[in-house]
């Protein structure tokens, strides 16, 4: 039998790299070798089928049916585990080893590498571990440690001395201690964890769970077929990928759970993840630090049975300290760096409340300041234009008599002069020495001049009175167009030619608006600050001694939006804003003007009036060398609040 089994082997073995013609005839002796073996196997299972499944298993690999290949090399092995055949046990790891490894599966081939491993050194075939070490140079790393030198870069070890097993065991807890010790941040240990314990274990399948105020949390989870260990907090309710039941039970006991096939046995059989997956080693356990409770570490590898040996459990025993010790300290340094970061944030939140408040302060008092100064310039502008108003109104309410009466002295002395063409001599020479004719002439033209005088200042008496406003301090329906027209006529000084400037020209592109609700007195000072800025802005341009393409130029338009609400643009053709000045160009105390012309707090209270007062809008466009354009935007009614 062992001629016939080996014979098989060594058949299957050689397929791959002879003729067609030879191929036929190793599948002829194959089949009838296989066809003697089944004759054994069936008289005496427990002596030949795991022979018979192997040399099966080959000849299905050879065909290149993977999954009945991967189904009959596991139930090869477990049948000469089961039956004590250690050494036929380790041949089937070998090559299912080989198998995976044709597969470019690194990851399981290493799995029943380990395995044959392992079989063969409890064995005692020294010389076929050399061989192993020899023909897999890629895989030392996690078979041998030459000389019992520790590699900290590496986690599961072996030695070339007679005592394999109990250099295995203290080569890997101290190596996986000193790995496990040397981290403290929480989510770099779980990983570096969790990659020791698969390596070690020889598990397919990790879980870590943790206590999280008394509940168990799924923390980290690794597979043996991917270099990344998924670190992320999940209620294990939530979890369909892992035997609740068995993990309840060791929360509940404190208690290892090892199942070398748990499908196949009777304790958890109920549960649906073994159930629906056919699950076959399982290794749960606890994870206690001075008798409490912290996690629980779940393991679990479905390709063979009996993957979690006395031994590796009791190297995960020997860890098991360091891992609780480790976690413990993680979970510490987690905690106070969240209450750090806690308390820095709850800091840094103060620290932007104390900031805020200081501004609206300053803003505040801005406001404050200005509003005190508009209400004393009110008061002024009101009490200059009472003042000036009586007095020109008697003067403009004279001239249209005065105008009469020197008509009829004109007429008069023209009938003179008809009757009397010839005066004595002592009139004529008064005539010609106050040059009667010219006085005649230019009389009527003085007294029209006086009288477009008069209008003008009554016109701007209208206009002071109009922008100052002192009795509406309720909002009104008003004229926008009225509010702008009355600020040029008081800004008029500064934007008419002069010895060394240009005239500003003033372009209205006024559209038909309807009254709009607002407060009048704080709208006029909004029209005041942006025209008085925009003057400012085209200082350069009106320089008579500069030569330029265009005119200094402020351009007002006005319009009705879809959404019920008024639009004012006030634009300058002048040097325009850069866009770092622009972002703060509302902020209390922010000017781009000289030291000593402006406080830089016109725009930032205009911006608190049409936003704050208003429930409107006020934005800045601007193109350096181009211009700049402030656009407002109120609503013709307001939402809420009481109006005449």
């Amino acid at each position: 039998t062992e001629f016939n089994f080996y014979y098989s082997l060594i058949l299957a073995a050689f397929y791959p790299h002879i003729s067609e013609t030879k191929q036929k005839e190793y599948w002829q002796q194959l089949e009838k070798n296989q066809q003697q073996m089944k004759t054994w196997a069936d008289n005496c299972q427990e002596n030949f089928e795991h022979k018979y499944l192997l040399v099966k298993a080959e000849m299905v690999s050879i065909s290149g049916k993977n999954a009945e290949a991967i189904d009959l090399y596991n139930q090869a092995i477990e049948s000469a585990k089961k039956n004590e055949f250690i050494q036929h046990e380790a041949l089937g790891n070998e090559l299912a080893a080989k198998y995976w490894l044709n597969q470019n599966k690194f990851k399981y081939a290493k799995v029943h590498l380990q395995e044959a491993y392992y079989s063969y050194q409890n064995w005692g075939a020294t010389r076929k571990l050399q061989d192993l070490e020899n023909q897999y140079p890629e895989l030392q790393n996690i078979l041998t440690v030459k000389n019992n030198i520790i590699d900290t870069q590496t986690t599961a070890i072996s030695s070339d001395t007679t005592n394999h097993g109990q250099s295995l065991d203290l080569a890997t807890v101290i190596k996986a201690s000193q790995a496990i010790s040397s981290e403290i941040v929480l989510d770099r240990l779980l990983s570096k964890l969790m990659k020791i314990l698969i390596e070690n274990a020889g598990a397919e399948k990790g879980v870590l769970l943790l206590l999280t105020e008394s509940k168990l949390m799924t923390k980290a989870e690794a597979t043996l077929d991917s270099e990344e260990v998924v670190v992320q907090e999940t209620k294990i309710n939530e979890c369909e990928d892992l035997p609740l039941t068995i993990i309840n039970y060791v929360e509940r006991t404190h208690q290892d759970v090892v199942l070398s096939n748990a499908f196949a046995e009777d304790r958890f059989t109920t549960d649906c993840y073994v159930a629906q997956n056919n699950l076959k080693s399982v290794l749960c356990t606890p994870i206690i630090n001075t008798g409490k409770l912290i996690g629980v570490l779940y393991l679990e590898n479905n390709l063979i049975t009996g993957a979690f040996t006395p031994e590796r459990l009791e190297i995960l025993r020997l860890l098991s300290s360091q891992v609780a010790v480790s976690l413990e300290n993680a979970i510490l340094y987690t905690f106070v760096e969240q209450k750090v970061q806690e308390r820095t944030q709850e800091l840094n939140e103060k620290n932007l409340r104390l900031e805020q408040t200081l501004q609206q302060l300053q803003r505040t008092q801005s406001q404050l300041i200005q509003s005190e100064k508009m209400s004393s310039l009110g008061q002024l502008v009101a009490g200059v234009a009472h003042e000036i108003n009586n007095p020109i109104g008697f003067i403009y309410g004279n001239l249209s008599p005065a105008t009469e009466y020197v008509s009829d002295l004109l007429n008069l002395i023209d009938l003179y002069q008809e009757h009397y063409p010839e005066p004595v001599e002592e009139i004529q020479d008064e005539i010609e020495d106050m040059e009667l004719e010219f006085i005649v002439e230019d009389l009527q033209k003085l007294l029209n001049s006086m009288k477009v005088g008069a209008e003008r200042i009554r016109d701007i008496v209208i206009s002071l009175r109009n922008f100052s406003r002192l009795d509406e301090a309720e909002m009104k329906p008003v004229n926008i167009h009225e509010g702008i027209d009355s600020t040029f006529l008081i800004l008029h000084t500064r934007i008419k030619e002069k010895s060394d400037k240009r005239e500003v020209e003033i372009v209205r592109n006024y559209s038909q608006l309807p009254q709009v609700i607002c407060y009048v007195s704080q709208m006029n000072q909004v029209f005041m600050n942006l025209l008085s800025n925009a003057i400012d802005a085209l200082e350069f341009l009106r320089d008579k001694q500069q030569e330029f393409d265009h005119k200094p130029t402020i351009t007002v338009s006005t319009e009705v939006t879809e959404s019920n609400t008024v639009k004012i643009k006030i634009g300058d053709n002048g040097s325009g804003i850069n866009s770092e000045a622009l972002s703060k160009i509302f902020d209390p105390f922010f000017t781009t003007k000289p030291v000593g012309a402006g406080t830089g707090l016109g725009l930032s209270i205009s911006y608190s009036i049409v936003v704050e007062k208003h429930q409107g809008n006020l934005s800045c466009v601007s193109e350096v060398g181009k211009g700049t354009e402030f656009i407002i935007e109120i609503p013709i009614k307001p939402a809420t609040g009481n109006y005449s």
